[in-house]
């Protein structure tokens, strides 16, 4: 039986945000980033350079995507990462070497760890806040990547990176 659109929605919806549902982020564990992010602080790109980053990330972006999200809603995330990360960092295509840290939204899970966290505010006016990484890797991953963490035990929390820093959203450190 074909799945409707919607229903394909939300699966990819949980899939990418775990356990995050569409809700009030009011009601969603979030803390503020001011105590972390005195300790590196951001250095931000200029809206023109925000620009060009999204410019530069569309062409990365996996077919997949653009039958879950618009344009629009994508184009918002995209512009959320570039505002978030160091102006002289790139989560997407900076290489695997060095830790792109974030400087957005921070949930924490039940083991009190702190992890990266992004919004999105759908049409309808509600919320999901979800994982960065986890959108991250829907959105850029390619096929055998995805399957690889499609294959990963349902969890309520951000997938794990390789260099161990949950704040970090380069891309080439979320471990498979």
């Amino acid at each position: 039986m074909a799945e409707d659109g919607a229903g394909m929605m939300e699966r990819v919806l949980t899939s990418v945000f775990s356990f995050f549902g569409r809700e009030e982020t009011e009601k969603k564990p979030r803390i503020s980033t001011f105590y972390w992010n005195q300790e590196k602080r951001i250095v931000q790109r200029l809206e023109e350079e925000v620009s060009t980053c999204v410019e530069i990330w569309h062409s990365y972006v996996h077919p997949r995507v653009r039958s879950i999200f618009s344009f629009a809603e994508l184009d918002v995330i995209l512009f959320q990462l570039a505002r978030n990360v160091n102006k002289d960092e790139d989560p997407i295509t900076g290489g695997s070497e060095d830790c792109v840290l974030w400087h957005g939204d921070i949930t924490v899970n039940n083991k009190m760890e702190v992890q990266a966290a992004l919004c999105i505010v759908h049409k309808d006016q509600t919320k999901t806040v979800g994982f960065t990484n986890r959108l991250l890797s829907f959105i850029f991953a390619d096929d055998d990547s995805y399957a690889l963490l499609q294959n990963l035990p349902v969890t309520k929390d951000a997938l794990q990176m390789a260099c161990g820093n949950q704040l970090c959203v380069n891309l080439a450190h979320i471990s498979i």
